[in-house]
């Protein structure tokens, strides 16, 4: 593999599917653009934080 600016393509991949994760892109729609086929694999993309945590809860139980 070549490498542009000190990436790899892989390491491009892994930087444009973190960011699809980061704006709640569904891990379907990342699977189909990483080709992806384990969702195991590919969620590693989307790693959930305390405000995405606390807005689910929110949905679950309004105040």
């Amino acid at each position: 593999m070549e490498a542009h600016l000190g990436l790899d393509p892989h390491q491009l991949r892994h930087s444009a599917a973190t960011h699809l994760g980061e704006q709640k892109v569904p891990l379907q729609l990342i699977m189909a653009k990483t080709r992806h086929k384990n969702p195991r694999t590919a969620m590693r993309y989307t790693q959930p934080g305390g405000e995405a945590v606390a807005e689910i809860t929110g949905i679950l139980a309004p105040p």
